[in-house]
């Protein structure tokens, strides 16, 4: 007796492992699939990005840098911003959307926070500026 009830047990807990492990699986390649960093699929070449911190939050602009490069992503740079910024938001420098967007995609912003600012100086192709939102984006999720 008591070793079906073991064995019962052992069953019901490889049948529930079993299943997160399939809802994980599921959850990751199709609900929300990891983001490529790379500017164009399989050109090899990956996106470059400063962080900017406009929350006033120390470390924000580090933690934020850390989390994207885990990811791929080519960080050269993580400091304060001239100003204040309410919202989160992400500065195309080179007119690549698609590379603006896995930005966005990456930090959980919506692709409206994308904002076209050209800059030809500029070898990145986005800047991450953190605003006072900075609660709702990923990396402090």
């Amino acid at each position: 007796m008591v070793r079906g009830v073991i064995r019962i047990g052992s069953i019901s807990f490889l049948v529930v492992a079993v299943v997160l492990l399939l809802g994980s699986l599921l959850w990751r390649m199709v609900i929300r699939p990891p983001v490529s960093a790379e500017r164009q699929p399989g050109s090899g070449r990956v996106i470059q990005l400063r962080v900017l911190n406009g929350a006033g939050v120390p470390g924000l602009a580090r933690q934020v840098q850390q989390y994207l490069r885990r990811r791929g992503f080519d960080v050269v740079e993580a400091t304060n911003a001239p100003t204040p910024q309410p919202q989160s938001l992400v500065l195309d420098h080179y007119g690549d959307s698609l590379a603006a967007a896995r930005v966005c995609y990456a930090l959980g912003l919506a692709p409206t926070a994308v904002r076209q600012e050209i800059d030809s100086d500029l070898v990145l192709n986005c800047s991450v500026i953190i605003g006072y939102d900075w609660q709702q984006l990923r990396p402090f999720r």
